[in-house]
């Protein structure tokens, strides 16, 4: 397959190949209510968020939203009121937060994850990647240059201008109305107003990147290829970081000097420098014949968090140590 068909494979939950098993409930699929161990979750899982020290959340197929208040000892199902995959989620804080999806879906929550609710968007193009400064401004991107932003919370929103007509996987916003947003071919925007316009900004790679992270001034882009670049500038410039990988990253969150990278069959990475160096984590062979396809980090100290992807699979974060 071609570059843009393997990704689009992996974060759209196969959208063409298994658009007539959306709709169904596999056999022994989990219902909404029930109380579950991370290893019973079964759920391609696409995004994750920790709204506070006890409070997780992970999304991906066929509209499924896990939500643990034990740190991700158990998890309970929540509803969401779709049947479609939720790609990317975003919380400004342990009560609102936003996940978006296949064909133009927006779903909103202000009760820290426990109801949902859909908002109205202007496009039917998958969004792949949302992001908020706070409760009231965000951004959310998608497929061929789509872009959509909004100044109230989501009650309302707005098509942006993109100058290239190339596929978005995800967007990290700022303070200042700024903001960045990555996709194909190595393509890197930049908004100085919220999201309403974008620029081209200089790229150092041609591979596509699927994920970007934002701590402080710093951005941390993964793709392709094991591809990691990072700006220390506000993504005015970017600089590629040897990864001695080339299996593809899907996620990545750096917290001041302590990151991780993940991604394809498994692939683990850990940069203990604030992201000048990264290094492979040793992975358990059996975890490696899946893709982890998102990375969560609490802020703080000790750095704690966990990673989830394919068939469920799962793995926290503690002091460097992975849980598996």
């Amino acid at each position: 397959m071609t570059e843009r068909v393997n990704r689009l494979a992996w974060a759209a939950g196969f959208l063409v190949l298994l658009a007539g098993l959306l709709g169904g409930s596999p056999s022994g699929a989990q219902e909404p209510g029930q109380v579950l161990q991370a290893a019973e979750i079964r759920e391609n899982i696409f995004c994750s968020a920790i709204l506070s020290d006890n409070v997780y959340l992970l999304a991906g197929d066929r509209g499924k939203i896990f939500r643990s208040d034990d740190a991700g000892k158990t998890w309970l199902e929540i509803k969401s009121g779709v049947r479609v995959p939720l790609f990317s989620v975003r919380f400004v804080d342990d009560r609102n937060g936003w996940l978006c999806g296949k064909s133009g879906l927006i779903l909103a929550s202000s009760d820290g994850g426990l109801t949902w609710q859909k908002q109205e968007t202007p496009t039917k193009k998958h969004l792949l990647g949302i992001d908020f400064v706070d409760a009231k401004r965000g951004c959310a991107v998608g497929d061929w240059g789509q872009a959509l932003v909004t100044g109230n919370g989501g009650a309302t929103w707005q098509e942006a201008s993109i100058p290239e007509d190339v596929i978005l996987y995800a967007v990290a916003m700022a303070e200042g109305d700024k903001g960045i947003a990555v996709g194909e071919f190595g393509k890197i925007f930049r908004t100085s107003d919220g999201g309403h316009s974008w620029d081209v900004a200089e790229s150092p790679v041609e591979s596509s990147l699927f994920a970007v992270f934002r701590d402080g001034d710093r951005y941390f882009a993964g793709g392709l290829d094991g591809v990691v670049i990072v700006s220390r500038d506000a993504g005015l410039t970017w600089q590629t970081v040897d990864t001695g990988v080339t299996e593809s990253i899907y996620g990545i969150a750096v917290r001041g000097e302590q990151g991780y990278a993940v991604g394809d069959v498994g692939t683990v990475l850990r940069t203990t420098d604030g992201g000048a160096t990264w290094q492979p984590v040793d992975v358990p062979a059996k975890k490696r014949l899946f893709w982890i396809g998102t990375v969560t980090l609490a802020g703080g100290s000790p750095v704690v968090g966990f990673g989830a992807g394919a068939n469920g699979l799962y793995v926290g974060i503690r002091e460097g140590e992975l849980l598996w």
